[in-house]
């Protein structure tokens, strides 16, 4: 029997998948197929258990998981961990939320695989916070109990008590397309409030590269910056993240070359409170760089689980 675990994560378009060994912590094979259907899907676990003699698959994705299955929130997919036990006769098909499983990535983590934006206590073996503006906004907290890490998913993103401010910030006026939280931070609410101030269609990507050239495009992002760095600061007194707070994705990986990101360390650290001011200033902001981090995350997990039971 291989030891090796076949690590799948499913994202808005694409399908990740790799084999991993949790003796080297290594893994090999790895894919990325664009897919729109379950039965696609199962074409690319059939292909990696052709290559190998597979018996365990976790297997994350982008939506809330209830029991063992993962409703996605960007597509009209149901992933059922269960179902795929009995497809493809596998002792185990375990079935995790993306910022899960980027959580469970956290405590492997090396010097190399992050950036620290922000100098700050950074204990790896204590609360920590990932967290990451992309198609919505992705948020995920990791705790230690009894030395065993847990992971805990939110839907942060679709929380409400920020919106009068966040209308505020970005004066606009209220609306339905501005709803939840990730209607505003996220890549996706950047491109509505660009198209709400400019009346044009332009992509995040396109917004955050004419940062400095373009009016509207570079008030946008220092208003961002701003409200993320408020935000996260009230996540932060909530959960108190002596471990860190790490960002993920793409879009951090693209805003935090700005001097934008200037304002977001700026409100972070801002608080009427010494105490509460010094706490702030005390957590250490990271950029997660390494690569293929839920497939890390799924392996790790393959091996924390065990713990769990």
């Amino acid at each position: 029997m291989s030891d090796r675990k076949l690590l799948l994560d499913l994202g808005g378009t694409n399908l990740r998948a790799g084999l991993g060994s949790t003796d080297t912590f290594h893994i090999e094979d790895i894919s990325k197929t664009r897919v729109d259907k379950n039965e696609e899907i199962f074409e690319v676990i059939r292909s990696y258990i052709k290559k190998d003699n597979i018996k365990e698959i976790i297997f994350s994705a982008a939506g809330p998981r209830s029991t063992n299955k993962v409703s996605m929130t960007n597509r009209s997919l149901e992933i059922n961990g269960t179902s795929i036990e009995d497809e493809f006769k596998v002792s185990r098909c375990d079935m995790l939320n993306d910022w899960e499983s980027i959580g469970y990535c956290l405590p492997l983590l090396n010097d190399e695989d992050f950036i620290q934006l922000k100098e700050g206590q950074r204990n790896p073996e204590e609360t920590s916070i990932a967290i990451g503006p992309g198609t919505g906004l992705g948020f995920s907290i990791l705790r230690y109990i009894n030395n065993t890490p847990y992971v805990f998913a939110t839907e942060l993103g679709n929380t409400k008590s920020f919106n009068d401010y966040l209308f505020e910030r970005f004066e606009l006026e209220p609306s339905n397309d501005f709803s939840v939280l990730e209607s505003f931070l996220s890549g996706t609410g950047i491109q509505k409030i660009y198209r709400s101030i400019s009346g044009e269609d332009v992509s995040s990507e396109d917004i955050v590269d004419s940062y400095g050239d373009n009016k509207k495009a570079t008030q946008l992002l220092n208003n961002f910056c701003r409200a993320f760095g408020r935000i996260l600061a009230d996540l932060n007194l909530t959960i108190l993240a002596k471990g860190g707070i790490y960002f993920a994705g793409g879009l951090m990986r693209r805003i935090h070359k700005l001097e934008a990101i200037e304002y977001l360390f700026q409100e972070f650290d801002s608080h009427n409170s010494k105490h509460h001011k010094d706490l702030l200033k005390n957590t250490s902001i990271n950029l997660i760089t390494k690569e293929h981090t839920p497939l890390y995350g799924n392996l790790n997990y393959s091996i924390v689980r065990r713990m769990h039971e």
